[in-house]
């Protein structure tokens, strides 16, 4: 029977990727944002300042992004070397489409029931290789899944084939001659896994989109029914369950995130769904698929390892990414 040994929660961020020199480009996109989500509603770059003040300035020098810098590299470090020591045959990896390829359509929640996954340019380098690769999935244990989810009550979206990915056409000037995953899974792929995954099943949730997004009491169900179906599966196969996606972002809110920390390491699913969904708008939302995470995994008796949180700043009032990087190992 197959075993969920292994458990992880990683930001994709593209500051991931950028020299610190580089970080406070972004925050001209910040201070361009009419819609800055933090603690429940939108704000604008002048609102939140004034809400905020400048208090965050201290963090912007060179210094303090080059330090931080060095931790979130030690960071992802640790964690493609703890993915390594578990020794995974199968893997399920949770993300979302951030208007890559669902540009027409928004589905809840899609399963890839497809044979392969592509990579490579024009995606980013903290995406990518610098050359096309196809990863092989895992159709079987895809078309399982949802007829098992369907069974539970769950209506999801069999995403067949992947379409073209007309973000990357649109922001780098160039078009692919094959379907560039999105970046969710691209940066699991190539960061974590060394561009070598193992068959494995891309699981889409609309977190970010309105009116469409799970709640995060639907995706600690999600969780339930996807451990359960693992753990019926026949083959003798060792499972791992990744969420790619980051904490409070694009403000940062360390208050927030250490609470969120906290429930996550405690297994406290009520004062995760207690916790009003206007808080999990934008980036922010990413964290419900964290939860998923926890619920496959808390049967095995796993306790979450916080190899580092690494809140990184781009504009004095707080704007940015708050970097969480953890894992559940089953296997010790």
């Amino acid at each position: 029977m197959a075993k969920i040994v292994f458990g992880m929660a990683v930001p994709h961020s593209g500051m991931l990727g950028q020299a610190p020199e580089d970080w406070l480009k972004n925050g001209e996109r910040d201070r361009n944002n009419p819609e800055l989500w933090f603690r429940g509603r939108s704000w604008s770059y002048p609102e939140l300042e004034a809400h905020r003040g400048t208090v965050f300035e201290k963090f912007l020098t060179l210094e303090e992004r080059t330090a931080r810098a060095k931790r979130c590299r030690a960071a992802l470090d640790e964690m493609a070397a703890a993915y390594r020591r578990a020794k995974i045959d199968v893997a399920i990896i949770l993300g979302k489409d951030q208007q890559e390829i669902f540009v027409h359509h928004s589905p809840s929640i899609a399963i890839y029931s497809g044979a392969e996954v592509h990579n490579g340019p024009p995606q980013r380098p903290v995406y990518a290789p610098d050359h096309h690769v196809v990863h092989a999935c895992h159709p079987t244990l895809a078309t399982y899944l949802i007829r098992k989810f369907q069974a539970q009550g769950f209506d999801l979206t069999d995403l067949f084939e992947w379409p073209e990915n007309v973000w990357m056409e649109k922001q780098m000037k160039r078009k692919a001659d094959y379907p560039v995953v999105p970046h969710a899974y691209s940066f699991v792929y190539h960061q974590i896994m060394g561009d070598q995954p193992p068959p494995h099943v891309p699981v889409l949730m609309n977190l970010f989109y309105p009116p469409t997004q799970p709640s995060m009491a639907r995706c600690i169900e999600f969780g339930r029914v996807l451990r359960d179906a693992i753990l019926a599966w026949p083959d003798d196969v060792r499972v791992a369950i990744i969420a790619s996606g980051g904490l409070s972002h694009f403000v940062n809110d360390e208050q927030f995130d250490q609470d969120i920390l906290q429930k996550l390491a405690s297994y406290d699913y009520a004062g995760l769904s207690a916790i009003p969904d206007g808080w999990f708008q934008s980036g922010t939302s990413e964290i419900k698929i964290y939860s998923t995470v926890m619920m496959a995994l808390q049967h095995t008796g796993a306790r979450m390892t916080l190899v580092d949180y690494v809140p990184c700043w781009r504009t004095p009032a707080g704007t940015g990414e708050g970097m969480g990087f953890m894992y559940w190992d089953a296997v010790n």
